[in-house]
């Protein structure tokens, strides 16, 4: 991907989602896919930080679960919003703006442990 990234996690996001006619995705499979994007940037960054340890070949992004709570909250978000007229930029910085949301006020209620841990 081009663009500048202020998140490791949106250029993530935007990697999976470019080869796709985006736009034309219903929200919950745009959600799918932004969250399967975000959940193996994780574990390979995960994989990195283990001295010796290698990830292999990394094929196209898993859809996440359609049960996953994180995405009903993108859908959801993605509903309320004119999605298809942004950037691919802004739409992945947008969706990776309200997981840390909706983890920060997980963590906040429950403590840490929570599904988009970054950085």
């Amino acid at each position: 991907m081009a663009g500048w990234w202020a998140d490791a996690r949106a250029a993530a996001v935007a990697e999976a989602l470019a080869p796709f006619a985006w736009r034309d995705l219903t929200e919950r499979m745009l959600a799918q896919q932004a969250v399967g994007a975000v959940d193996r940037y994780v574990v390979l960054r995960f994989i990195s930080s283990i001295p010796g340890a290698k990830a292999g070949r990394v094929g196209a992004v898993e859809p996440a679960d359609p049960d996953d709570a994180r995405v009903d909250l993108l859908a959801r978000r993605l509903a309320a919003r004119q999605w298809r007229d942004f950037s691919l930029d802004r739409l992945c910085a947008d969706l990776i703006t309200a997981l840390a949301a909706w983890q920060a006020e997980r963590e906040s209620a429950t403590g840490p442990g929570g599904a988009v841990e970054d950085r």
